[in-house]
């Protein structure tokens, strides 16, 4: 029951030996707060630079995430490169967006204690990496002061954690820290059995996910020692946790329930694990009969997901392609299979988005796929599949997010969210999926790629770069894409600067015949075709009346 949150600045700062340790080995909720996505570094695997290559690492923290059983979260701030201090860094950042976010975090994840990467101390490292540890430290004092980011609350409470603690690893003040009478001393080098590895071994797997820093790394095996140091809060002598109660006894009502996990677990049959369903059905009426609180809604969705995993119940959400626009509806297969050999009950599906729901309760045959194919409307008001960091503009040190939900969150949540609902045991079971288009390619194999919604219209110069001399008019030539057969509108130029763009509107409607058959034609007339599916080419070749 005890929850850790690690902060640093930037992707592969963090200590994946000591997250696969307190994740896979104490089980403790943990978390990685990466202040930024990594938007300033170099790529050694491709071109992608600035906001692509913060969106690959991005889902590289994800996939190191899955590995060392953390969580992710993010800020606001943008790396913008290097940085020599932690003065320059907060001349860039804006420093109270930047603490705004790390205390929603903290308030959200509800961490009973804080980790820092970084010294809060400077020299000897980036600029970002101190500034880490010294907002961290503010945001540890903030985080439970209710004047602090009022805006937060309501939906959110105050909440304290107990300590922040450095994890002292490298320089001088390093050294200090691990010599230092008073230092924490752990072994964060043991083995999972269950895992059947050591936590040396998931972190190099983890961090070797960041592939586009070259930072594969070799398994080690054996002890090995971490240091911690207490920055604030309650003291400790012997461990991190010193004095937290990491128990279900933190949780009134919460013995018994210990008690009885423990019995399921004693008695778990690995050949028959839907043989502990009914157990865990009661654990479940009693964790429901508790208050509302963030850590319980976290236990009550692990729990859920325990009992779909002894079902062996799996749900998938397929449509027909992988792009849709809004407004449009969504073909959805829905496909069920259930391999115990328990009773279960398929109510139906719900959709959130639009609060529709199909009710067509069935009863499930052990190890037979149930399918439902189901029309759904996709909302007009669906946000693009744009990374919601980037849908609006921002600043040098920091993005615009204007929804407070989305901040911290490592991506979009799912464009179309499903719900399937079964009756186990007389319980109602909710378990959440999201629409998936499903490929083969020859070499990879399946190929699952969630659902991307795109505008029905899409443009883009032909080339990146135009040059101009002072006075002159030239032709340019604008790639035109229609999503859709059917898509009909017109093509109004405009400019930033008055007087720059002198040309008539381009009305535009579907053609018929295959659009392999017309040819691009240039916009000389107020009418031309738009050709589907793909881009489409329309060429202003006037100069008196189309030149920029």
């Amino acid at each position: 029951m005890g929850t850790v949150l690690y902060v640093a600045a930037h992707p592969d700062d963090e200590n994946t030996r000591l997250i696969a340790y307190l994740a896979r080995g104490r089980g403790y909720r943990t978390g990685y707060l990466s202040l930024t996505r990594g938007d300033g570094g170099q790529d050694l695997i491709g071109p992608e630079l600035r906001e692509q290559l913060g969106v690959i690492r991005t889902q590289e923290l994800l996939a190191a995430r899955r590995i060392d059983g953390g969580r992710q979260f993010f800020t606001r701030a943008n790396d913008f490169g290097f940085s020599k201090d932690y003065k320059e860094t907060l001349s860039i950042w804006d420093r109270q967006q930047v603490l705004s976010d790390m205390v929603r975090v903290i308030r959200t994840f509800r961490p009973d204690i804080l980790i820092t990467r970084f010294s809060t101390e400077p020299g000897g490292t980036h600029g970002h990496h101190t500034t880490s540890a010294i907002l961290a430290l503010e945001a540890f004092k903030l985080a439970g002061d209710p004047k602090a980011f009022p805006e937060q609350l309501g939906e959110l409470t105050p909440w304290q954690p107990k300590r922040i603690l450095w994890n002292a690893f490298f320089g001088r003040a390093s050294a200090t820290t691990e010599n230092s009478p008073g230092a924490i001393r752990l072994d964060i080098g043991g083995y999972q059995p269950l895992l059947g590895e050591s936590f040396g071994e998931l972190a190099a797997r983890s961090s070797s996910m960041h592939k586009s820093q070259g930072m594969g790394n070799v398994a080690t095996r054996g002890s090995m020692s971490d240091a911690f140091q207490v920055l604030a809060g309650d003291p400790a002598k012997n461990d991190i946790m010193e004095g937290i109660d990491t128990t279900w006894s933190r949780i009134p009502g919460g013995v018994e329930i210990a008690k009885a996990m423990d019995d399921i677990v004693s008695h778990y049959n690995s050949q028959n694990p839907a043989a502990s369903v009914p157990a865990l059905l009661k654990v479940r009426t009693q964790v429901n009969a508790l208050p509302v609180d963030r850590l319980l809604t976290d236990k009550r969705t692990q729990l859920d997901r325990i009992i779909q995993e002894c079902l062996g119940l799996y749900v998938e959400t397929l449509v027909p392609q992988a792009e849709v626009v809004p407004g449009e509806a969504l073909k959805l297969r829905h496909s069920v299979i259930l391999r115990a050999d328990f009773p279960v009950r398929w109510i139906g599906v719900r959709y959130p988005s639009t609060n529709g729901e199909v009710k067509e309760p069935s009863d499930l045959i052990a190890n037979q796929p149930a399918v439902r194919d189901v029309s759904q409307p996709l909302p007009k008001t669906t946000p693009l599949s744009q990374p919601y960091w980037l849908r609006e503009e921002g600043t040098v040190g920091m993005y615009r997010v204007d929804d407070p939900s989305l901040i911290g969150l490592p991506e979009n949540p799912p464009a179309f969210p499903v719900e399937y609902l079964f009756e186990i045991g007389g319980q109602t079971v909710v378990v959440s999926d999201q629409p998936v288009y499903v490929s083969a390619d020859p070499v990879k194999g399946e190929i699952r790629r969630k659902l991307d919604v795109i505008p029905p219209v899409s443009m883009e110069f032909s080339d990146d770069l135009a040059l101009f001399a002072p006075g002159a008019t030239r032709a340019v030539t604008v790639d035109v894409t229609a999503a859709r057969p059917s898509t009909r509108g017109t093509l109004l130029p405009q400019s930033s600067h008055r007087n720059s763009l002198r040309s008539h509107s381009l009305s535009i409607a579907p053609t018929a015949g295959p659009p392999q058959s017309r040819q691009p034609r240039t916009c000389h007339t107020r009418e031309e075709d738009w050709l589907h599916p793909r881009c489409r080419r329309h060429r202003c070749a006037e100069p008196r009346t189309h030149g920029i």
